[in-house]
């Protein structure tokens, strides 16, 4: 597959891989919102149209955790054992909905593991509807926003380091497998 046929890849497709990806990536990391800031760097995808995908992508996921939290309800929840378990961090997350709901669900957001919990555990608790969507959308809006800036902006850095990667992989690789050979010719016994 040529460059040329990726770049039209990403450009017909990549919108839709950003928001599918980032419903689904509730995974710290948003590496669907950071390949289309460096396509968007090199002018295949529009950096707004990025931050829009990825906006929507996290906050249609948020909201869909939410509303499953919420049609379940905590009891549901507690049959399982493991959470019966958690009843400390339960009371702690709990309280902080109720204390600091900003923090946690807007900068929640960043944080691997509770962006996680928080969306269907705000739901399962029965959490404001709208302030959790107005929260929601606060947070979503700032992740999308920032990260799609800041890959935007590190994506002509990242090419030019991938293009010494290039020739470097090889290079390794070519290394791995003249080792591998050698080391099993002298474990492989002689006949």
């Amino acid at each position: 597959m040529s460059p040329e046929n990726i770049e039209r890849w990403v450009s017909d497709f990549g919108y839709g891989i950003i928001l599918i990806g980032t419903y689904f990536d509730h995974f710290g990391i948003p590496l669907f919102i950071i390949f289309g800031g460096i396509a968007a760097s090199t002018g295949t995808l529009n950096p707004i149209g990025v931050a829009v995908c990825g906006f929507l992508g996290g906050l249609i996921g948020d909201l869909f955790l939410y509303f499953l939290g919420y049609k379940t309800g905590i009891e549901y929840w507690r049959q399982f054992s493991w959470v019966r378990k958690m009843d400390k961090a339960i009371a702690f997350t709990n309280q902080m909905l109720q204390s600091k709901p900003a923090i946690l669900i807007v900068l929640g957001r960043f944080l691997f593991a509770v962006s996680k919990i928080v969306p269907p555990f705000a739901g399962m608790v029965r959490y404001n509807t709208k302030r959790y969507v107005a929260y929601s959308i606060t947070g979503n809006l700032l992740f999308a926003g920032l990260y799609t800036f800041l890959s935007v902006l590190s994506g002509p850095f990242i090419i030019e380091q991938l293009k010494g990667f290039k020739i470097s992989s090889i290079v390794v690789t070519l290394l791995f497998i003249i080792i591998l050979v050698n080391v099993m010719r002298r474990l492989t016994p002689s006949k």
